[in-house]
């Protein structure tokens, strides 16, 4: 006589083809309700800005050294390797977007605009309409904003303001 089995469940098979499937759902879906790239670009912007500030700070050092660290009408100028920035203050004068391209190595997505006098922004160029046209408002996404120094002694104001909104 045979015993017939009364327990019912699933397999261990059933049970690790559920658990693979649930984990290629995670990982498909997982992205469209994590916001990972805008999040991601403020990171690089984030690095942008301490780079700048880094970068303002030796350029300021080497104005010091050349006794140019006073003006601030842009006449001032100090080596930078390969080229020269006119200088603000003896910070690095924004008015300029090859000034302030000329201090950082930025990622190809990446752009400057100068806006104004004393006024630059490093934009991400895939971010909204950036693409055909620079941001030119103070505050606007995905950019980070370099104000000149404005008194002697005085850095630069240096501003992050995000992509996600």
């Amino acid at each position: 006589m045979q015993k017939v089995s009364t327990q019912k469940g699933f397999t261990l098979i059933e049970l690790i083809i559920v658990i693979v499937l649930l984990g290629i759902l995670a990982v498909t879906a997982a992205p469209k309700f994590l916001n990972l790239q805008d999040d991601a670009r403020d990171s690089v912007l984030q690095g942008i800005a301490g780079s700048l500030e880094s970068a303002s700070s030796v350029v300021y050092g080497k104005a010091l050294i050349n006794d140019v660290a006073g003006s601030n009408d842009a006449s001032q100028n100090v080596d930078v390797g390969s080229s020269t920035v006119s200088l603000v203050y003896g910070y690095p004068a924004g008015q300029t977007a090859a000034n302030i391209t000329a201090l950082l190595d930025l990622p190809d997505e990446y752009a400057v605009s100068a806006v104004s006098t004393g006024f630059a922004l490093i934009y991400y160029t895939g971010f909204g309409t950036y693409s055909d046209t620079a941001p030119t408002a103070t505050g606007s996404a995905c950019t980070v904003e370099y104000t000149n120094s404005t008194a002697e002694g005085e850095r630069p104001t240096i501003e992050v303001n995000t992509c996600v909104q």
